[in-house]
């Protein structure tokens, strides 16, 4: 299911929930010990061991981890509980910690995705064809990620086009040290029936992932926004503002069926009243043998 709103007028209450809730996403609250690395990179957690040649530091993100004392630039440290408030101090295993942080963070290099294809030919008093083609690729390596998606409608009615629409959505990511990690993303979209010729919409953005595993997934990220609109019979239209994007899916009865559900939204700031909305709700279901 794919829903697609565009409207105007929007109260000067839900402009402010909506800058309310971008600033909540850009702030940050750094619980427990902290190391920065000399690249930048911060690593919060519980330190376990600090000698002149390594760190021992237990994070909720990568487990336990050593981290070469010569690639630290600074050392913050929580202050101190009352021994009565202070948890029991865990021991860790040795032989399951990586040699250095650098190791435990450059898995090797990761590609996968998907391609959804559909086709109808009706033959009667009305014929028809239809092509929808959808896909999502995706390439990992250490903290930088790709992600592509996109999709296509093409359908005719006695040999005359009545629909012609795509669009694509490209995006870089740098996962921090923690839940956190900023991108830079830009999309296009076409439809010639809607005499829309191309709306670019692109920016920067920060977000969260709450959960990532082949199980469930849950990711909300904003930003700051720029949006064209070129049309093939009337005046083009810039607009600036934010936008939000809500990504989840989960394996629910015996991991054989997958809710999805993605939603965009846009909101222009500039004193223009502008807003898109777009989502995507499904269930995907494998059939058999591995398809």
């Amino acid at each position: 299911m794919r829903v697609i709103a565009l409207g105007s007028g929007v109260s000067a209450s839900i402009r402010c929930l909506v800058v309310g809730l971008v600033g909540l996403l850009c702030c940050q609250v750094v619980l427990g010990d902290e190391i920065v690395m000399a690249n930048g990179d911060r690593l919060t957690g519980t330190i376990l061991e600090d000698t002149q040649e390594t760190i021992l530091l237990r994070t909720d993100y990568l487990g336990i981890v050593r981290i070469d004392r010569r690639g630290v630039q600074a050392v913050d440290r929580e202050p101190t509980q009352p021994d009565f408030l202070a948890e029991a101090p865990i021991e860790p295993d040795l032989d399951q910690i990586p040699a250095t942080v650098a190791e435990a963070n450059t898995p090797d290099r990761q590609f996968s995705g998907r391609v959804n294809l559909a086709l109808s030919d009706e033959r009667g008093n009305t014929d028809k064809n239809e092509i929808d083609v959808d896909y999502q690729l995706e390439y990992r390596q250490g903290w930088h990620r790709f992600r592509s998606l996109g999709a296509l409608e093409f359908d005719t009615n006695d040999s005359e086009k009545i629909t012609e629409k795509w669009s694509t959505f490209n995006q870089y990511s740098r996962l921090f040290p923690s839940r956190w990690y900023g991108a830079a993303w830009l999309s296009f979209d076409h439809d010639r029936f809607s005499d829309l010729r191309l709306r670019t919409v692109g920016g920067p953005s920060l977000g969260y992932l709450a959960f990532e595993s082949e199980a469930r997934n849950l990711s909300i990220e904003a930003g700051p926004t720029l949006l064209r609109e070129d049309f093939y019979g009337q005046p083009d239209q810039d607009f600036s503002g934010v936008s939000w994007l809500l990504r989840y899916d989960q394996l629910v009865w015996q991991e054989r069926l997958q809710p999805y559900h993605r939603q965009f939204g846009y909101l222009a700031l500039d004193g223009k009243d502008k807003v898109l909305w777009q989502s995507w709700t499904g269930i995907r279901m494998p059939l058999a043998g591995g398809l």
